[in-house]
């Protein structure tokens, strides 16, 4: 049976997964339609090279992430509670301005 910080894991790297989704569709949605730059130089040039390599980098991330705390869990608590809280804030701040140029 799974703990609850073990289903926090999971939970957050899902949603981690998602959000990572949405933003990378959003984004070339936005550079697609000459509404947003890509701000972010290695995501830029991955976007300029290959938007299928963009996205498999892209969606990768987050379930490299979820493994890496996963792995480590037992032995460093409060660091994968802190990587999974500061991911989750970061891109609430990305979706927020991906709401705003949209709705701009």
């Amino acid at each position: 049976m799974l703990r609850s910080r073990d289903k926090a894991i999971i939970v957050s790297s899902i949603v981690f997964l998602i959000l990572s989704l949405l933003d990378a569709t959003l984004t070339l949605w936005g550079l697609r339609h000459g509404a947003i730059e890509e701000v972010n130089p290695a995501m830029r040039w991955l976007i300029e090279e290959n938007t299928i390599t963009f996205m498999i980098v892209k969606l990768s991330i987050p379930v490299m992430l979820g493994f890496v705390l996963w792995e480590i869990r037992d032995r460093s608590r409060k660091f994968v509670a802190c990587s999974l809280w500061l991911v989750l804030v970061v891109y609430s701040v990305v979706m927020m301005l991906h709401g705003y140029w949209i709705v701009y």
